[in-house]
């Protein structure tokens, strides 16, 4: 019997390496030509406009796997068991007022929706899942 699990185990940490490997500054080649300082590095087309693009590196990585999770077992409840996002409503959450918050997270989809959550989410409510950029939490 194939053990499943460790497969795709095994897949996370390859893919975790390569976001790594991907997140690392690149050694430049002796034959790359260097850019003259008045000129600007044109963006690339495939950027990230999206809140995403505003995550550190662990936060894109823990954001790329638990979608990867999600697409393999489905949304997260919201409940306080296995399954369960540990979901408090606005009226529970203690740390609304610092920003972390549904609102703020890069999985809210506005209208009371969430990426990887099942149910109807509250903009000041909060779970142990979310991923919020560091600028909008206030110290």
């Amino acid at each position: 019997m194939k053990n499943v699990w460790l497969s795709n185990l095994d897949y996370q940490v390859y893919k975790i390496k390569n976001i790594n490997e991907a997140a690392r500054p690149k050694a430049k080649d002796d034959d790359e030509e260097e850019m003259p300082e008045d000129e600007e590095e044109m963006p690339e087309d495939d950027e990230e406009e999206g809140p995403e693009s505003k995550l550190n590196n662990r936060q894109k990585m823990m954001y790329e796997l638990y979608e990867e999770v999600v697409e393999m077992h489905g949304k997260f409840n919201q409940t306080a068991k296995a399954n369960g996002a540990h979901y408090a409503p606005a009226s529970a959450n203690p740390f609304k007022e610092k920003g972390m918050a549904c609102a703020n997270c890069v999985y809210f989809i506005g209208g009371g929706g969430c990426e990887i959550v099942s149910g109807k989410i509250e903009p000041m409510a909060i779970c142990k899942l979310w991923i919020i950029p560091e600028e909008l939490i206030k110290k």
